[in-house]
């Protein structure tokens, strides 16, 4: 039985990473110190493991053990860029080192190694995850990182209690059974392409050819969400990265969301996230 007393995970170094253009021998053979993982932000391409050779893209999440020969293989066209964490799992203190990696196993150094236990759920960690549609999943682990990057002194204790967290949640991820219907995937897939709120929700029951009550069951199991709700949260995610990364007004960006008028696409913004759309552009600045 897995118990969350002994999982004591702290960061030893996180940062954001862009792999350069075209391809890194460097990235062939690492080999690493401690538990590492690593979210695809953007780019895709391919990551190779002993036990072969995954596709990745943007919204994966990547596990490696320690001392796991493995490799990154970036799409020269569109590069990777990831977010990565790694930590130590079996203590509370991170070892004094920022050491993480080698890129040739006969410069291995023990005395960085970190601590390992046999634990079934650990070891049993998949080392390629989809997250495309956990959200939470993906902001909290840019969070976990950002933390880690302050120098206010509680923000390495606090980046450890955000991976604990993390960590749990990945564990019962994992363990989840698959059961994304093929019809319900490129429905997903369109909401998530074309958040729009102009978009119909008879015409994904159409495309789905499925009578309402299992469109309805089955999406929610693919996606956590009823179709509504993901609709809605998808929109909201395009709105919030136009706010924040552009200073076209939000009239503007309401009309290219497919709001009807300015009033209702405030209204819903604002029962999303809590602050009006002004608001929640003046706290991200």
């Amino acid at each position: 039985m897995f118990s969350t007393l002994e999982l004591q995970p702290s960061v030893r170094v996180a940062h954001y990473y862009e792999f350069p253009p075209g391809s890194q021998a460097s990235e062939s053979s690492r080999y690493g110190y401690c538990y590492a993982f690593h979210l695809i932000d953007e780019g895709k391409g391919k990551i190779a493991v002993p036990d072969g050779l995954f596709n990745v893209k943007k919204g994966d999440l990547i596990y490696f053990p320690p001392k796991l020969l493995h490799s990154f293989i970036s799409d020269p066209d569109q590069p990777l860029a990831t977010y990565n964490i790694y930590c130590e799992i079996w203590s509370s203190e991170p070892l004094a080192t920022t050491q993480h990696l080698v890129w040739n196993v006969a410069d291995f150094d023990r005395s960085y190694l970190t601590q390992i236990k046999v634990n079934t759920e650990i070891d049993e960690l998949p080392y390629h995850l989809p997250l495309q549609h956990h959200g939470t999943m993906i902001a909290l682990f840019a969070h976990i990182v950002n933390h880690y990057q302050k120098s206010n002194p509680a923000s390495n204790l606090i980046a450890s209690s955000l991976l604990k967290a993390f960590l749990l949640e990945f564990i019962q991820l994992s363990k989840a059974p698959l059961l994304t219907d093929y019809r319900i995937k490129p429905i997903i897939d369109m909401i998530d392409q074309e958040a729009n709120a102009g978009r119909r929700y008879e015409t994904w029951l159409a495309l789905s050819g499925m009578k309402k009550t299992q469109f309805h069951e089955l999406f929610k199991q693919a996606s956590g969400l009823s179709p509504k709700a993901y609709w809605t949260q998808a929109i909201m995610k395009r709105a919030a990265a136009a706010l924040w990364e552009s200073n076209r007004s939000v009239t503007d960006l309401a009309d290219d969301l497919g709001y009807s008028s300015i009033h209702h696409f405030t209204k819903q913004f604002t029962a999303f996230y809590g602050v009006s759309p002004s608001v929640f552009r003046k706290r991200r600045r």
